[in-house]
């Protein structure tokens, strides 16, 4: 039966002779001398007896770093009173304290450093966009009006668009007395011309007494095939000066014309104040030049 042992193991100075014993050796003499087995020893350091073990075996591969070995072993010593010079046998404080160089295990270059950097970046901010903004989406989508109840038809009567919609308020219909209905007034057309709408108004008329509509004031020239016109007003001014296709009329007033020119005189048909003119005494070479007084008579405008 062992002994009851306290925290503080009284052991005698180690010798000369087992000063020079290897320092396992001594630990675990100096733990049987005070009758302590290896699993109470353990237990007061709070370690495993398996790594008490290795340190009297001085396993110094199974303890692991040197660093943590060095101080499991001084806490051994320390229990069982040996002087810490036979653990700095075990573990020098040179080989502790000296740093162990790092090595770069592999070498890559700093282009690939920064795509494998950013590369996972733009994947986490992918992933995320591809899992909020459909959540977003779905979240935001329930408060907003169905666009559907919004379109009401224009033809719906509304008692139907009042119980189709719940939403909605059905007020009672007030039935009012409806005298005959007020008479549609016809649209007034807008006109840019608005000169035209006397001769339209009297179109009815002239074609109930004769069906004769009335001839147009003025010069006229009307062309029956392509010819050049140049008419001049008193002032100097081309009222026209331009080549005319058949079928074109150009009209213009009596006071304002001075000087006529037809390039192809027998392709133009010239009519004042709805007078047909002929303008052979003014022709040369088929080139009809006159001149318009006031009246509407013509006279030769000479060369």
């Amino acid at each position: 039966m062992s002994r009851p042992v306290s925290d503080t193991v009284p052991m005698n100075p180690p010798s000369d002779a087992s000063s020079h014993a290897p320092p396992g050796l001594c630990l675990r003499a100096a733990r049987e001398a005070a009758g302590m087995s290896l699993d109470e020893a353990a237990r007061r350091l709070k370690l495993r007896a398996p790594m008490l073990d290795a340190i009297e075996r001085e396993d110094v591969a199974a303890l692991g770093a040197p660093v943590f070995a060095r101080g499991y072993a001084i806490s051994y010593a320390r229990l069982l009173h040996v002087p810490e010079q036979i653990v700095d046998r075990l573990f020098p404080r040179e080989a502790v304290v000296e740093a162990v160089p790092l090595q770069t295990a592999a070498r890559g270059s700093h282009g690939r450093h920064l795509l494998d950097r950013y590369a996972r970046r733009f994947v986490y901010v992918a992933l995320t966009a591809a899992i909020v903004v459909p959540v977003v989406l779905l979240a935001t989508r329930d408060h907003l009006p169905d666009p559907e109840t919004l379109l009401t038809p224009l033809d719906a009567p509304l008692a139907d668009v009042v119980s189709n919609d719940p939403s909605r308020i059905a007020l009672p219909l007030q039935r009012e007395d409806v005298g005959p209905p007020a008479p549609v007034e016809q649209p007034i057309m807008a006109s840019l011309t608005p000169f035209y709408s006397t001769p339209r108004a009297a179109a009815p008329d002239a074609a109930a007494t004769g069906g004769v509509a009335a001839a147009p004031v003025g010069l006229v020239l009307e062309l029956t095939g392509t010819s050049w016109v140049e008419v001049i007003g008193h002032d100097g001014t081309r009222l026209a000066h331009e080549l005319l296709r058949d079928g074109s009329q150009r009209t213009f007033a009596v006071d304002r014309v001075a000087r006529v020119l037809l390039g192809n005189a027998e392709a133009v048909k010239v009519r004042v104040d709805g007078r047909e003119v002929d303008t052979t005494p003014y022709r040369r070479a088929n080139v009809a030049r006159f001149e318009l007084s006031s009246d509407g008579s013509l006279a030769s405008g000479g060369e």
